[in-house]
């Protein structure tokens, strides 16, 4: 076997099957996952870096898919940008998570170059205010 085959082998199953659903989370894992990494960018200003698996399992609640919560995290972090240009300020509300934790979402290929968000922000926003009803 290839020196560091196992490794990529095992980062390729963490991310999913491309085109399968990603499974509902918890929406407390991903304001946790949220809040931890903004401790750490307050903490360590400019710098970029990865977190542990074994750091993620700590943050979340026992049994929690944490790539499937990463992975939306990760869909959140894009929505959110993508609201900045015309939402400035303030935090995302509990139904935001709410959305995030249980939208359709499939994962993507690594490695693929994709146009656009893996979600459409009008939905993304309309759900939210449902969710707010």
């Amino acid at each position: 076997m290839l020196e560091g085959w196992d490794k990529m082998k095992e980062i390729d199953d963490f991310f999913g099957k491309p085109g399968e659903p990603v499974p509902v989370v918890d929406a407390a894992d991903l304001k946790a996952m949220r809040a931890y990494g903004r401790e750490l960018a307050a903490r360590y200003p400019g710098v970029v870096g990865a977190i542990g698996l074994g750091v993620w399992k700590q943050i979340c609640k026992p049994g929690a898919d944490i790539a499937a919560t990463a992975y939306r995290s990760s869909v959140l972090k894009m929505l959110e940008m993508e609201m900045c240009a015309a939402w400035t300020g303030g935090e995302l509300s509990e139904n935001a998570f709410k959305v995030a934790a249980k939208m359709d979402l499939k994962w993507m290929a690594v490695g693929v170059v994709y146009e656009g968000l893996p979600v459409n922000l009008e939905e993304f926003l309309a759900e939210v205010q449902r969710e707010a009803a």
